[in-house]
């Protein structure tokens, strides 16, 4: 058989098999991907405000 349809086969058995799945950590992970999300609209917003200000004090000079 296929090394890799094998590979793929054991990684979906193992996902499905609830003896084997481990949420240790998983509240970690949300809440370093829910902070990233969060930062990135903040980098976006302060992006957006600083770009608009700036055309703004172009139309001045």
């Amino acid at each position: 058989m296929n090394a890799r349809l094998m590979t793929a086969l054991l990684l979906v058995k193992a996902w499905l098999d609830p003896k084997l799945r481990d949420e240790r950590g998983s509240v970690s992970t949300e809440q370093a991907v829910v902070t990233s999300a969060i930062v990135l609209l903040a980098v976006i917003v302060v992006a957006a405000i600083s770009a608009y200000a700036q055309g703004k004090i172009a139309l001045l000079g």
